[in-house]
């Protein structure tokens, strides 16, 4: 492929929440959450942590990793939150419902096995795909390009169904209808990976290009509802059994106008002369690729919010806001003229959405000890929300509107479209304005406790060098020192609390020093108790102990020259 690649521009606006997921969650071990917003945190936030509050933690995390360790660890971050939210290196919105959970869950176990062992909350969230950078999330190109290739495959089948298509049994050298998804592609697109006409497509990663002020992503309950009422022997409604059951997501927020940008290139062969057994059977074109994603995603798009409408389940702000959005006279021009078409993508996009009309056989479970059934149709849709019970105030997900330009070219002005986003957008503006706000709050305090500590830290080291060139200045005089001042100094040390100088008067009228020693010692013992106040040999009172101490200084007295 020695041609030169053609590009366009993908400027992509989420219509529904979008889950596009990696193998990370976010864990109560690396987030906390405080109102309505999950701060994550990495090692650099331990830092802000008092020292007690470190200690205490490097204790926990020197156990073994139990169930009652992890619950600790879990508590102490929720604890020490305060301090950990200044240093956060990403925030995410998250719903009331799911604060409330976190609040009631974090720290604890969720129930008590028979055997004793405790099963931890689970209060992981599924990540969706990020910026390691900026932390902020993108669409992979290598999604959408399967979406691209979902449409392009249903296009090229047409109205044939399985028994219709052509597999070629490499191995039995025969043609044959295809028994396996591969071999249905193959059949579709006439040939194999080598020649595969999606080689010549490259989507790239689509990064977030939205505002600074605006967040990208949320964290949603994905619900399951049932896609048809379905009643039991006595008329009563009867709830799906997935109905308890949800997931914990993050989702690249709705309504963020063409806040992901990214390229398409589509590949040019150049000179084929060499290789023509190699190419393609099929080659599209950009205007085919956005004909292709608006014919088959769009009729599923209005199937899908007819369906939620009739059951009752669909967010009505939100589906004014979409319809408004894909009714617009400038929109509705681009995806008739194929410069924008419609994709649905990533996690809970729907059976429909990633098998072809005609072909679809779609695994449906039933109930316990029943085995699975295949049908043309799912029978309950996953759906997006902020609480895990509500019924009225659901979103399907996946659904993005792409544009294309020339890679220097701006999309057309859309100010409806701007206007709109202006308006829905303007709650989450101020959420993350508040956000940063508290964040900044507490980061003030955080600086006062690290200055606080720096300040300690400095003060302890001075008097470390202070004791250091004290014990210096101790040990020089003491070198400078007779063996007999050298004497007393040790005694004197010895009885520093409990009257030194009674401790030389007992050795010196033991008769331990010679006569000029003697004269030395009897002057230091009156310079002591002098600074003592117990130099009295002209006491005249009555009082017994100051009597015995003024003839214990008449004693001095005695060694001392008159």
């Amino acid at each position: 492929m020695s041609g030169i690649p053609q590009t366009r521009k993908l400027w992509i606006t989420p219509l529904s929440p979008v889950h596009m997921g990696t193998d990370e969650d976010y864990t109560p071990t690396s987030y906390v959450i405080e109102g309505d917003a999950l701060y994550e945190f990495d090692q650099r936030a331990l830092e802000n942590l008092p020292d007690g509050e470190r200690k205490r933690l490097n204790g926990l995390l020197d156990g073994k990793a139990r169930p009652e360790m992890l619950k600790a660890v879990q508590a102490f971050f929720h604890r020490n939150r305060e301090r950990l939210i200044p240093a956060a290196v990403n925030v995410v919105k998250v719903s009331a419902e799911m604060a409330k959970l976190y609040e009631t869950r974090v720290g604890k176990a969720a129930n008590i096995e028979a055997d004793g062992r405790q099963v931890l909350n689970a209060l992981e969230i599924e990540r969706a795909c990020y910026n390691p950078t900026d932390r902020r999330l993108m669409l992979p190109g290598s999604g959408l390009k399967g979406a691209m290739r979902t449409a392009l495959l249903d296009v090229i089948k047409a109205d044939r169904s399985l028994q219709d298509l052509e597999f070629f049994d490499r191995r039995e050298k025969r043609k044959r209808a295809p028994k396996n998804n591969r071999e249905m592609q193959e059949s579709i697109f006439g040939g194999t990976f080598s020649n595969d006409p999606m080689r010549l497509v490259q989507v790239g990663d689509c990064a977030w290009h939205g505002p600074e002020s605006l967040n990208s992503a949320e964290v949603l309950f994905a619900v399951n509802r049932k896609k048809h009422p379905v009643v039991d022997e006595n008329g009563n409604l009867r709830a799906s059994q997935a109905e308890n059951l949800y997931q914990l997501l993050e989702c690249a927020a709705p309504f963020r106008l063409r806040a992901f940008r990214g390229t398409l290139n589509i590949s040019d062969f150049g000179d084929t002369r060499n290789i023509s057994n190699r190419l393609p059977k099929y080659r599209f074109g950009f205007g085919e690729i956005a004909k292709a994603c608006n014919r088959f995603y769009r009729p599923i798009f209005d199937r899908e919010l007819a369906l939620l409408r009739k059951r009752g389940f669909l967010d009505s702000a939100w589906r004014e806001t979409a319809e408004m959005l894909l009714g617009d006279v400038s929109i509705r021009r681009r995806l008739e003229n194929n410069d924008a078409f419609l994709l649905r993508v990533g996690r809970h996009s729907g059976a429909e959405s990633v098998t072809l009309n005609g072909v679809r056989s779609i695994r449906i479970m039933r109930g316990r000890g029943q085995p699975a059934a295949w049908e043309g149709a799912a029978k309950t849709l996953w759906l997006a929300t902020g609480s895990k019970g509500d019924r009225r105030n659901l979103r399907p997900f996946g659904w993005l509107l792409v544009e294309m330009t020339g890679i220097d070219d701006e999309p057309a002005p859309w100010p409806q479209a701007e206007a709109l986003m202006g308006t829905y957008n303007e709650a989450m503006t101020q959420w993350l304005a508040n956000v940063r706000e508290r964040q900044s709050i507490l980061a003030a305090k955080a600086q006062a406790i690290r200055e606080e500590r720096a300040a300690r830290v400095a003060q302890e080291a001075r008097a470390a060098e202070e004791k250091i060139r004290r014990e210096k200045e101790e040990q020089e005089r003491l070198a400078r020192l007779s063996p007999l001042e050298r004497e007393m100094e040790e005694i004197i040390a010895a009885n520093r609390n409990n009257n030194p100088g009674a401790a030389l008067f007992n050795r010196l009228t033991a008769g331990e020093w010679s006569e000029s020693d003697q004269r030395i010692v009897a002057r230091k013992i009156k310079t002591l108790w002098t600074l003592e106040g117990k130099w009295i040999p002209d006491f005249s009172g009555t009082n017994k102990q100051k009597v015995k101490q003024r003839e214990r200084c008449r004693k001095v007295l005695e060694y001392l020259p008159t």
